[in-house]
């Protein structure tokens, strides 16, 4: 249950050609600067809608003091969680097209006008985004860890294939609240997934580019804050988070993607080439590359073996990879035992434990999460050098 609370002053009468979504849980001091890079915003036909997530600052405060017409809000009467916050706002929105600010991040004036431009004169693209600009909680440029992100953003335009290619190979590379997309996109797809608290916008990204193609305007129009606190920040938790969330996403890249978008885009990595295309052979391609070639090893293989189970029973799956790419299931049993979650975990528990306290000062308990923590650092120190 949530209460809104709208201004008198709103003409419920006008549908709104742009709907601004802003989550918020417990950034009042941020909130205000948000909340204003809207209302400036040169183009004005939009209703802002803002949700506040029971914050235990006093956002909310913050949020009711601003009186524009054109502001709805509601404050939540249990926690929904990120994701779920947002679904809530997207299901209230009017508008054409939807726009997601975090209560954290600024807009520069000129966003929403350029963007609208796009996708009106383009009615087959999906969705438009924007470079943007990264800082820290002063508004400074980012440093230390958060350095990687730097460029991850600042993208060319690609085909849809393209952009599978990338989203495969390298990751996410789009800023999620320079987002403009069609609410119908949202019809089409569905919502955003509330059981990934890292990567829900990468999964959608990779829904929404196997359906309709995206236009990225090559220009800092967001103001994008990295930091210790938010969802988005280099973390050990968060990175183990990201492993695991990737395993379903990989489970399911290939789902739903017609074969020629993944001709297009992946048959450079083909074992086999220069042969008829047949279904068999494509779920052939597709388990090899996950099982040699995401972005995250460990993730993709985890993806690949539940991939394999889940299509071995196909006679035909099962003799197109023994006859033409000499993989028994002999072969899948071995990867079993040297791949996958099972196979890190046991390596975790029996990883060295770089503590100088006497062993008998130590019990069981404590040892077993040395070892899992020594490895989740070893993973978030491999992915910061494949960024």
């Amino acid at each position: 249950m949530s209460v809104e609370k709208s201004n008198i002053l709103r003409n419920t009468d006008s549908i709104p050609l742009v709907s601004v979504v802003v989550p918020s849980y417990n950034y009042a001091k941020y909130i205000s600067k948000a909340i204003n890079s809207v209302i400036n915003q040169s183009f004005s036909n939009f209703e802002l809608l803002i949700s506040d997530d029971c914050s235990l600052d006093n956002s909310w405060e913050v949020i009711c003091n601003f009186n524009d017409p054109r502001i709805r809000t509601f404050q939540q009467e249990k926690n929904l969680g990120p994701v779920g916050n947002l679904i809530f706002l997207i299901q209230q929105a009017r508008g054409k097209y939807i726009a997601l600010l975090n209560s954290d991040d600024t807009w520069y004036p000129l966003k929403l006008s350029k963007q609208v431009m796009i996708l009106t004169a383009q009615p087959k693209l999906g969705a438009c985004f924007t470079w943007a600009k990264l800082v820290n909680e002063t508004g400074k440029g980012i440093s230390g860890p958060e350095v990687i992100w730097n460029d991850v953003f600042r993208q060319p335009n690609r085909t849809q294939a393209e952009w599978l290619k990338y989203f495969f190979l390298k990751g996410n590379s789009i800023c999620h609240p320079s987002m403009l997309v069609r609410k119908e996109v949202f019809d089409k797809l569905g919502y955003y997934n509330p059981g990934l608290r890292q990567l829900p916008d990468f999964d959608m990204w990779i829904r929404l580019v196997k359906q309709f193609p995206i236009y990225i305007i090559q220009e800092n129009l967001v103001t994008h804050m990295r930091s210790g606190n938010n969802i988005s920040a280099v973390s050990l938790e968060n990175s183990a988070r990201n492993l695991t969330e990737l395993v379903e996403i990989f489970s399911l890249f290939f789902e739903s993607l017609a074969d020629e978008v993944f001709t297009d885009g992946f048959s450079e990595y083909f074992k086999l080439k220069g042969v008829p295309v047949t279904q068999a052979r494509l779920e052939a391609e597709k388990f090899f590359l996950l099982l040699e070639s995401a972005f995250v090893q460990a993730s993709g293989k985890a993806a690949a073996l539940s991939w394999f189970i889940k299509r071995c029973t196909n006679p035909e799956f099962e003799r197109v990879l023994r006859d033409e790419y000499m993989f028994s299931i002999f072969d899948f049993y071995q990867i079993t035992g040297q791949a996958g979650f099972g196979h890190f975990f046991m390596a975790a528990n029996q990883a060295p434990i770089p503590i100088s306290t006497s062993v008998d000062e130590i019990n069981i308990n404590t040892l077993k999460q040395g070892r899992i923590i020594y490895f989740l650092k070893c993973i978030v120190r491999h992915l910061r050098q494949e960024r």
